[in-house]
């Protein structure tokens, strides 16, 4: 569990492919400061760094604060990391390789500064203090720009030998399916992210147009908002590969319950929390398909309960956590 540290306000920071949130965290978990801008993605590692730091302004101006008022700061990242030296390795929806952006932050901010993978630190807010909180054994996943997981066994995350473990949006859920952002073909990424449902819907578009379409078009990318606007109006396109989406979330998600047994399975993100209990309701019902390990059904499917808040709160954690170690 995270300790308090020596009291002071802490900076936590969700790095996503669409967006940078941050915010400034008391010790007590209440956010007294947040931050949000769109996220450089396909400028580079610099403009990404520069933007997170304007971010951070932001949060700090908000919370009525200056980076000398904080002890430390965390960021949730996505990955591959080296989380030793804050170097993101690469990302598939972010146009950096090598780039150390934790010591970069730190260098700004003048504190010290943790890096951990974004779903992971994502799910260790909702494990601390949302929808896994009492849970010893969690599964967290969160269905966004990409699919990522946090794996927590025994109540400590499960980080593997490369301290990289907890990719579920990679798991195979089709052989020679469509290929991933991560290069390899058939994922559950690649099926069930917001992104593979975006694609799936511009490709169904060239058939029938509709409203929906040109909403992804005038924007540039797919808004979780419109989608559930549109799967509420019954546009059959959305209302279809909505329902793919869920189907193959759960086929993976099934099969890891089979291989972990966790107490509870949380389903987080962006497109989780707009589409609602119904989504979630078939993400079950396809995962229940496959499991095998659980025929009382005591695995509960569940909500996350953060919201965007749980990268930022979990990085808190990660930076909290910091501190108290020394």
């Amino acid at each position: 569990m995270a300790g308090k540290g020596d009291g002071r306000p802490v900076v936590g920071v969700d790095l996503g492919g669409t967006k940078i949130m941050a915010g400034v965290v008391a010790a007590d978990h209440k956010i007294l400061g947040r931050g949000k801008r769109p996220t450089p993605a396909k400028e580079g590692g610099p403009a990404i760094l520069k933007t997170m730091v304007e971010t951070v302004e932001d949060a700090l101006r908000q919370a009525g604060l200056t980076r000398k008022d904080v002890a430390a700061a965390a960021i949730g990242s996505p990955g591959p990391l080296d989380v030793e030296t804050g170097v993101i390795l690469h990302s598939a929806n972010l146009n950096v390789k090598n780039f150390p952006i934790g010591p970069g932050l730190a260098e700004e901010l003048g504190v010290p500064v943790r890096v951990g993978n974004d779903v992971r630190v994502g799910g260790y807010g909702e494990f601390v203090l949302g929808a896994g909180r009492g849970h010893a054994d969690v599964l967290a996943a969160f269905v966004g720009t990409g699919i990522g997981g946090c794996i927590v066994i025994n109540g400590k995350i499960l980080t593997g030998a490369t301290d990289n473990a907890g990719e579920i949006g990679h798991v195979v859920v089709k052989v020679g399916g469509p290929r991933c952002g991560c290069g390899n073909n058939g994922c559950m990424e690649a099926y069930a992210s917001k992104t593979a449902i975006a694609n799936r819907i511009l490709k169904a578009s060239k058939k029938k147009h509709n409203s929906l379409v040109e909403k992804i078009q005038r924007k540039g990318r797919l808004k979780s908002g419109d989608l559930a606007q549109a799967v509420d109006e019954k546009d059959p396109i959305a209302m279809r590969e909505v329902d793919r989406a869920a189907y193959y979330l759960g086929v993976g998600l099934g099969g890891l319950v089979n291989v972990l047994g966790p107490q509870v399975v949380v389903i987080g993100g962006g497109v989780a929390h707009a589409l609602g209990r119904p989504y979630l309701d078939k993400v079950e019902a396809s995962a229940r398909v496959q499991i095998i390990t659980d025929p009382k059904k005591l695995i509960k499917f569940v909500p996350a309960a953060l919201g965007d808040d749980a990268g930022v709160l979990g990085a808190s954690l990660y930076a909290r956590e910091m501190i108290a170690r020394g």
